[in-house]
């Protein structure tokens, strides 16, 4: 009898009674303290984003897998209809929000920039070994159409006010461009994203000197600067051993992110340029930034520019860019 509770029987009975009063890895249930404290937040980082010009939308919560960009579709949580059509659960809003601005550009032909948000939950199948929620309720917002790249500075703002006035939050963003990481990709691969991913210094020193021929001493203050820049630190004199075309690449990521950084500084918004780093989201095409907030290891808000995002649905020149802020995290 001792090894009765290994049986099949007593394992699927210990599965049914977990089930009957646990919810499902990464979800949770809230109770009424928690969801008034979520509930009043926000409402008032809606009001703050609704004082800045920008509509609420309400995308759907189940969409075409092929529609969402964010990571792989065994990311996502998928599902079939009772015809047999595939849907997902979304896991990232923007990409719904550009689709659903496509549809409407012949109704709202009049409106060249289109300023929206939403304040809603998405869901990601994160691997159990890791301890992260997979419903993640995000406030955003995205700009859209002519020109709309010039608003990424406030949308950075917006951010910071956010995090400032709803929860009394010092924030520090870090603000990159997408050239640099994509000419050293070109140049080294997969192991570059392995290595960026990890802020591994070492390992993508090592990678410097085996692929690029940068001599181990250029290769280690290289690989420092890049991923771990220090405050109004100078570029170290190994840049000039690097290709050219990753030459011509940070020169052009520098001169974009500092724009970025100077405007913010202006609003006393804390901003630095990190000259490499990882775009977490895969369509990023220009610009983009990570906030991060003492006591969190991840970033608490992120978005960028993703011009080519709305020529995925149809042959419009439009501009695009935005920001989703976490708001469960806090």
């Amino acid at each position: 009898m001792s090894g009765s509770a290994n049986t099949p029987q007593a394992q699927g009975s210990a599965v049914e009674a977990y089930r009957k009063v646990s919810s499902p890895y990464g979800f949770s249930m809230y109770d009424v303290e928690a969801t008034a404290a979520i509930e009043k937040a926000s409402r008032h980082a809606q009001d703050i984003v609704r004082a800045h010009g920008f509509e609420r939308i309400m995308p759907a919560m189940v969409d075409f897998p092929e529609t969402f960009s964010e990571g792989t579709h065994a990311q996502m949580f998928t599902m079939k209809d009772n015809s047999g059509e595939r849907l997902a659960l979304r896991n990232d809003i923007t990409s719904q929000v550009i689709k659903g601005y496509v549809r409407q550009i012949s109704e709202k032909s009049g409106q060249k920039l289109r300023r929206f948000y939403y304040a809603a939950p998405v869901y990601k199948d994160v691997r159990k070994n890791y301890p992260l929620p997979r419903e993640i309720y995000q406030i955003g917002c995205e700009v859209v159409g002519e020109k709309a790249s010039a608003e990424l500075g406030r949308l950075i703002a917006i951010s910071d006010e956010i995090l400032k006035k709803v929860f009394s939050l010092q924030a520090v963003t870090q603000i990159t461009e997408v050239s640099l990481y994509n000419a050293f990709f070109e140049a080294l691969g997969a192991p570059l994203a392995e290595a960026v991913a990890r802020r591994d210094a070492p390992y993508f020193g090592s990678l410097l000197a085996e692929k690029l021929g940068v001599t181990t001493a250029s290769a280690s203050s290289l690989a420092l600067w890049l991923l771990y820049p220090q405050e109004n630190e100078a570029a170290p004199a190994a840049v000039a051993d690097l290709p050219e075309a990753i030459r011509r690449a940070l020169q052009q990521s520098e001169g974009a992110a500092q724009a970025k950084v100077a405007d913010a500084a202006k609003n006393k918004i804390r901003t630095f340029w990190q000259p490499l780093a990882e775009p977490r989201s895969s369509y990023y095409s220009g610009v983009f930034f990570e906030t991060f907030v003492a006591g969190f290891t991840d970033p608490i808000a992120r978005g960028g520019e993703y011009h080519e995002l709305v020529k995925r649905y149809a042959p419009v020149e439009a501009e695009a860019c935005g920001f989703a802020l976490d708001l469960l995290a806090i």
